[in-house]
């Protein structure tokens, strides 16, 4: 695991010093990637869940899938939301 979160620590070192030349909406798409790297991971050891899965696939279809402007911001909204339920959740199961 350590080596994969290197290799994630790298993208993101690397992307916020490539954002200062990039255009602005590639700032939404970059984070939505590191998410998506994150969430490679923890599937990759063990760590993953419902949520993780489904998110990865919603991520994947913006990273991998035909582009559409602008849904990286809506799917950014939605997972942040989703998210918020879902720590909400896990927060009463506790």
């Amino acid at each position: 695991m350590r080596d994969d979160l290197f290799l994630l620590l790298g993208y993101l070192l690397t992307s916020a010093r490539g954002l200062a030349e990039e255009p602005k909406s590639y700032g939404p798409f970059r984070l939505l990637d590191a998410a998506g790297r994150l969430l490679e991971i923890m599937e990759e050891h063990g760590m993953g869940d419902d949520f993780t899965k489904r998110a990865l696939e919603q991520i994947d279809e913006e990273r991998f899938g035909p582009s559409h402007k602008g849904k990286g911001l809506e799917l950014a909204d939605q997972l942040s939301r989703e998210f918020a339920e879902y720590l909400k959740a896990k927060g009463s199961a506790t």
